[in-house]
Parts: C-alpha cells; sequence; structure tokens
C-alpha cells in the first residue's frame, strides 16, 4: 500500500484498520505522510495524538511553518515541547518562535528552545549565559566546549558562575585547550582554587602546575581522596620532575597518600631517588614506608633501591621489615 491509500484509510470507521495505516505510514517514512497526520493532533483517541506529535518531529520542514507555530502557541505542553524541538528546521522564522518559547512557563520547555537557539546562533550565548535558569547556564557551557574558537570572556563568565556544575565545565574547556587561558582566567582560578576540594581542585592545580609552581606547597599537603587520585595521576602524565623545584616540594610537604599514589609504578630515575629518600626517612609513617615497599613487587627495581631494602629488612618496625622480606623474596 502506497502513501495516499494509507492516508485514505486514517479515516476509517475501525480503528484496527486506522492504526495499521499509522504504523504502515511510519514503515513507508515519506515526509509527504504529515499532512494526514496533522489532522489527528485533535483525534479523541491519545494513541492517534502521540503518533501524530511523532510523526511531526520526524518529518516536519521549514515548509511547515504554519504547523510549527500552532504547536508553539498550544496550551499543551507536549506540543511547545516539541515545537521548541524543531523550531529551527524554519530559519528565521523558527528563531523568532524560539525566542518566545526561551521565556515559557515551563522550564523543559525554556531548556528546550535554548538548547536549539545556542545550537543556531552563537551570538545568543551571552544572552543565554545570564538567565535565571541554571540548567540553561549548564547548555551554554556544553555547546561552548564543542566551539573551534572559544571566547575567553565568555570562559571568564562560566568561571564566575554561581553554579559549581557551570564552572566545572569552563574547567573542562580550559583542560581540552590551554590557548584559552590568559592571565585574568588564571587569576580566577587561582581564586576558585582555594574555594574548591577533591577531584575540582586538583584539575585546577593541574592548569596552574607550570604557571604557578610556587603555590604548589599549598596543593600537595591535601589528603583528600579524590583530589590525590586526581592530581597525582596528571603528575605521572607529566614530566613532574622537571618542573623546578617540584622534586624537592613533593619531598618535603606532600601528603604521604599523595606521595604513595604519585611513585606506585614510578620507573624514573627521579621517582627512584625520591622513593629512596622516602625508605630511609624515620620521620615518615611506618605504613607509608612499607606501602612503598610493597608497592615494588612484581616490578623493576634499581639497584639503589634493592640495597636500601636489604637494609630494611633489619628494622625494629615489624611493617617495614616485614615488607621488605616480601620483596627481596619476591626477586
Amino acid at each position: 500500500m502506497s502513501v495516499r491509500p494509507a492516508l485514505a484509510k486514517l479515516n476509517h470507521s475501525d480503528v484496527r484498520q486506522r492504526r495499521r495505516a499509522v504504523r504502515h505510514l511510519f514503515e513507508l517514512n515519506e515526509p509527504e505522510a504529515l499532512e494526514g497526520f496533522e489532522k489527528l493532533l485533535e483525534d479523541p483517541d491519545p494513541w492517534f495524538r502521540e503518533k501524530a506529535l511523532e510523526a511531526i518531529e520526524k518529518w516536519a520542514a521549514s515548509k511547515d511553518l504554519a504547523l510549527i507555530e500552532k504547536l508553539s502557541n498550544s496550551g499543551e505542553i507536549s506540543r511547545r515541547l516539541l515545537a521548541a524541538r524543531i523550531a529551527n528546521r524554519a530559519g528565521g522564522a523558527g528563531r523568532a518562535i524560539l525566542e518566545t518559547l526561551s521565556s515559557d512557563s515551563e522550564a523543559n520547555i525554556r531548556l528546550a528552545a535554548w538548547k536549539a537557539r545556542i545550537s543556531i546562533d552563537e551570538n545568543s550565548i551571552p544572552e543565554a549565559l545570564v538567565v535565571d535558569d541554571r540548567a540553561v547556564r549548564r547548555a551554554v557551557a556544553e555547546r561552548v566546549s564543542t566551539l573551534e574558537n572559544v571566547d575567553c570572556k565568555i570562559i571568564l563568565q562560566l568561571l564566575n558562575d554561581d553554579s559549581e556544575t557551570v564552572r566545572a565545565s569552563a574547567i573542562g574547556i580550559i583542560e581540552t585547550d590551554s590557548a584559552t587561558l590568559n592571565q585574568e582566567i588564571e587569576n580566577r582560578l587561582n581564586e576558585l582554587i582555594s574555594e574548591s576540594s577533591g577531584e575540582v581542585k586538583a584539575r585546577i592545580a593541574c592548569i596552574l602546575l607550570i604557571s604557578s609552581p610556587n603555590q604548589i606547597n599549598s596543593w600537595i599537603e591535601d589528603s583528600n581522596t579524590a583530589f590525590v587520585n586526581r592530581f597525582s595521576r596528571t603528575l605521572r602524565e607529566t614530566d613532574w620532575a622537571s618542573v623546578e623545584g617540584l622534586p624537592e616540594m613533593l619531598k618535603s610537604n606532600a601528603s604521604e597518600m599523595l606521595l604513595i599514589r604519585l611513585l606506585r609504578g614510578e620507573r624514573t630515575e627521579s621517582g627512584s631517588i625520591l622513593r629512596n629518600d622516602l625508605l630511609m626517612d624515620e620521620s615518615r609513617s611506618e605504613e607509608m614506608r612499607s606501602q612503598l615497599i610493597e608497592d615494588l613487587i612484581g616490578r623493576p627495581i634499581s639497584e639503589s633501591t634493592i640495597s636500601l631494602v636489604k637494609e630494611l629488612t633489619k628494622s625494629d618496625l615489624e611493617l617495614i621489615s616485614s615488607s621488605a622480606r616480601n620483596l627481596l623474596a619476591e626477586q
């Protein structure tokens, strides 16, 4: 059955015939079928009304501007929401519809309208950044992250947002594109890091690591698990030993948890030197020194470390001597 006979059956007196016609028209996937579905918007059966909305979302185009306008003016939330999702298909006229819907009384409709607006018109982004809806501002941050060229002023505005989620999205943009980092943004990140904790603090610290190494002492003392996990991973991925003064700062001020995570599996000469110094530092906790030894089991070990471990088998501290014996037994 082709489109025309199927459209005719939408008016059949037998509801089963009408339902079969609807399913067949969807299978045919011909946009010209839309004309038959528009009438179903007023059908007393909710199943047909729902299928009409599906058909409009599937096939509506710029030529269907009047239909989209009708949906946007509907008292039904589902219809205005659909209009917000498809209005951009109608070009400039569709943008006018979206502008109206972006101040709708329903939050989900406002969000859909703003998402559509910023997807087709980057010039609407500054306006979206100052709306009260936090969800809209989060959508802006997501949209900005996809842009090839990002205005640093917009990133700064995102970093100043009241929402932690929005600020975190801005941090993600900077992580992806370091070219967005200027002095103003760097200053703002330095403000934010003092207010942040956990993974967010670690992400900011990783960005500022090279430009603000003098501040690292105030970060590396943090033993928060989320901070340590993220920050140690970034340090391992970079040449942390080449950051001026960092190895000595780590040795003197880093939390024991950070040192353990950083040195786990570390095979560089700098890592080996730092590990050896910590192993022989009796001011360090028995637990940390033991853990550093245990983490070497099954991994290549330098001769200098082997010599130290042999000495530590004689330690009066049971955890350390036991770990040292366990490591040597595996060699």
